[in-house]
């Protein structure tokens, strides 16, 4: 009876459709007997391990604070969640596809989070993400000037210019998506105090920075929407500065090895 049980088993994992399913009928390979010098209670549930599993030794990891910022200010801390408010003022992108396409940018693997940062929608927030044509970006602007064609942070908003969006930058050398990637962590970079380096890309057919300027010239290096190892080191410093206004005169960059700051 039991050889058929088993015979019926094997059969069943063979046939099924999919990866294949360990036969979990075969013996268990030898364990290693650990003597001990106590024996478990005979109502003791001990557990049984594999011969792979290890047990790691490592102490919990502690839980950082993270800090709620909603407001421009200068904020400390190890952690921050921003909140922001997402508006479309275009007619082919609603503010919640502006909202879900942002936050999955800027809450991606390779973005801001590294350096501490994660980013929530919120509708009551002080800090806001526009798109919009670009007489109304130059309005949001003001005093920066952005000539109908490019996007900025000023103080709380970042405002996103609609062709740019839609047709990417004039010396952008890959596709649309990766072009709204640069742009929104570009942009909600400067948000989080992030400056353009004080040197564009050092070497042709390198890779630029994400804070450098890559809408109107790449200069001879190549598009990059998320921010380079450096970059996140330096995004790392606290405090931070949110929603900086344009007369900030907050610490710039440098590629490492360049000529200073």
């Amino acid at each position: 009876m039991k050889r058929a049980l088993v015979i019926a088993t094997a059969c069943l994992a063979a046939c099924a459709g999919g990866e294949a399913v360990p036969d979990v009928s075969e013996p268990a390979p030898a364990m290693t007997t650990i003597e001990s010098s106590t024996t478990p209670s005979p109502t003791s549930t001990t557990a049984v391990e594999s011969p792979a599993t290890t047990v790691s030794t490592a102490p919990p990891t502690t839980r950082r604070d993270v800090t709620a910022v909603s407001a421009p200010g200068t904020y400390d801390g190890a952690d921050f969640a921003v909140h922001l408010q997402f508006i479309s003022e275009i007619p082919e992108a609603s503010s919640l596809q502006i909202e879900a396409i942002s936050l999955e940018i800027l809450n991606g693997p390779d973005g801001w989070r590294r350096s501490g940062f994660t980013f929530v929608a919120d509708a009551a927030s002080g800090l806001t993400v526009i798109l919009a044509e670009g007489d109304r970006v130059d309005e949001l602007c003001l005093p920066l000037e952005t000539f109908g064609k490019v996007s900025c942070q000023n103080g709380p908003v970042v405002a996103l210019n609609a062709d740019r969006w839609r047709l990417g930058g004039d010396d952008w050398d890959s596709t649309l998506e990766t072009y709204r990637t640069y742009l929104i962590n570009h942009e909600v970079g400067h948000l989080i105090g992030l400056r353009h380096p004080v040197e564009r890309c050092p070497t042709a057919s390198k890779v630029s920075a994400l804070m450098e300027p890559q809408t109107n010239n790449l200069q001879d290096c190549v598009g990059n929407g998320i921010p380079l190892d450096w970059e996140i080191e330096w995004a790392l410093r606290r405090p931070v500065v949110i929603g900086p206004d344009p007369e900030w005169d907050g610490p710039r960059p440098n590629w490492p090895g360049a000529s200073g700051e």
